[in-house]
C-alpha cells in the first residue's frame, strides 16, 4: 500500500503528518518505508539526518536500467534514526530529485506514476506500507504520487492560500477517476470563526463533505495550532517520543496534542483499511 501526503502549498503539515503516520503504523506492527519526494529533504531535516539522493538514484535505476541490472531495493533504504522503530526505514530524498523531475517531463518517458509504482513494486509485493511526503510544489513527482498511491491525504491550513492546492489535487484525481482519501485541517485556531467557515467551505467544495477530518462531536478536529508542532523539529522526534521539557509545554498540553494526532491517525487508518472506526 502507498499512502501519499500532497499539497503544493508549503508549511501545511505534510512532513509532520507523514512522519507521524509512518511511526504510528510501525507501532501497530506494520512494516513501513517513509519516502521523501521533497527536494529540500524535509523528512531528513525533521529527524536530524543528513539528506541524501536515494530517491533520485532509485528512480534513475527504473528509468535507465533493465530490471535485472538494478540494485536491490534494500540498497536505497536507511534505518530509522530512533532504534525503537526497527520495522520502519527511510527512503531519503534531496536536490537530485529535481533532475528526475526534469527527466520525467520528457515525452518519451513513461507516465510518472508508472515509474514510481515500478520503483516501489518490490516493497509492495512484500506487504510493506510506503508513506510518501511530497514537496511544496506541483510537478511530475507530485503527479507520480497522485497516480501511483492507493490513498491521497491532503493537509491544509483553513485559509484561502491552501484552498487552491486542495482543489487542484481533487481535480487531478477526478481526471484519474479517483478521489481524495481525506483532507486534514492543520494549524487550526479553534476559536476562529474564519477557520470554521473555511472548513465548512471545504466540505461543500468538490463534494469533499465527510472526507474532511473535522468532526468535533466525535473528538476529531484535525490538528489545532500548538507550540509543540514547531518544537518537534528541534527534538528530531515524533510526538510519541518527546517529554514536556523537550518541547517546552506542560504535560497537559502535550497529552492534548497527542490525543489530537491519534484521533487523526485513527481516522486515517480506518479510511485506508488498516483500522476500525473509533
Amino acid at each position: 500500500m502507498i499512502i501519499g501526503f500532497a499539497n503544493e502549498k508549503g508549511g501545511v503539515g505534510k512532513t509532520t503528518l507523514a512522519i507521524h503516520t509512518a511511526t504510528w503504523l510501525a507501532c501497530q506492527g506494520h512494516r513501513v518505508v517513509l519516502m521523501d519526494l521533497d527536494t529540500q529533504g524535509g523528512i531528513s531535516h525533521f529527524l536530524g539526518e543528513e539528506p541524501a539522493d536515494d530517491v533520485a538514484e532509485l528512480l534513475r535505476a527504473v528509468l535507465f536500467l533493465r530490471e535485472d541490472r538494478r540494485p536491490p531495493i534494500a540498497s536505497f533504504l536507511t534505518p530509522f534514526p530512533l532504534r525503537e522503530y526497527s520495522n520502519l526505514v527511510l527512503l531519503r530524498g534531496y536536490t537530485d530529485s529535481g533532475e528526475v523531475e526534469a527527466e520525467l517531463r520528457r515525452p518519451s518517458r513513461p507516465r510518472p506514476g508508472t515509474v514510481l509504482a515500478e520503483a516501489l513494486r518490490p516493497l509492495i509485493a512484500r506487504g510493506v506500507i510506503v508513506v510518501v511526503d511530497t514537496g511544496p510544489y506541483a510537478g511530475k513527482l507530485q503527479e507520480a504520487v497522485l497516480e501511483a498511491a492507493d490513498h491521497i491525504l491532503v493537509p491544509g491550513i483553513p485559509e484561502g492560500a491552501t484552498e487552491a492546492g486542495i482543489l487542484k489535487i481533487g481535480q487531478h484525481l477526478r481526471r484519474l477517476n479517483r478521489t481524495i482519501t481525506g483532507v486534514i485541517p492543520t494549524r487550526i485556531v479553534v476559536t476562529s470563526r474564519k477557520h470554521r467557515k473555511t472548513i465548512a467551505d471545504w466540505r461543500q467544495a468538490g463534494g469533499l463533505g465527510p472526507l474532511v477530518y473535522y468532526d468535533p462531536p466525535r473528538g476529531l478536529v484535525g490538528l489545532p495550532q500548538r507550540v509543540v508542532w514547531g518544537q518537534l523539529y528541534r527534538t528530531a522526534k515524533p510526538i510519541w517520543d518527546v517529554t514536556p521539557e523537550e518541547v517546552e509545554v506542560s504535560r497537559k498540553d502535550l497529552d492534548t496534542a497527542r490525543r489530537e494526532m491519534v484521533a487523526v491517525l485513527n481516522r486515517l487508518a480506518f479510511d485506508v483499511g488498516l483500522g476500525r472506526p473509533r
